[in-house]
């Protein structure tokens, strides 16, 4: 069984508005909603980071055409 902890927060009634109509009309819990969500939000949030950071260390850029050749003239 996984454990869980209650998390609360403030949201504007037109969001709990919207997750109440979501929840209503597909069957679904709120938690579960809202716990999905979550994941996916710090999910992008991570990827972004990770992306800024590979981006800081590339240096430079090099267009597909420079990078095609390069590739091309490997294989």
């Amino acid at each position: 069984m996984s454990r869980t902890e209650a998390f609360a927060t403030k949201i504007s009634p037109e969001i709990k508005q919207a997750l109440d109509y979501v929840c209503q009309k597909l069957g679904l819990r709120k938690n579960f909603v809202v716990e999905a969500a979550l994941r996916e939000k710090i999910e992008d949030l991570l990827d972004t980071d990770d992306l800024r950071a590979a981006i800081g260390e590339g240096g430079t850029f090099r267009p597909w055409k420079t990078q095609r050749k390069s590739c091309v003239s490997i294989g």
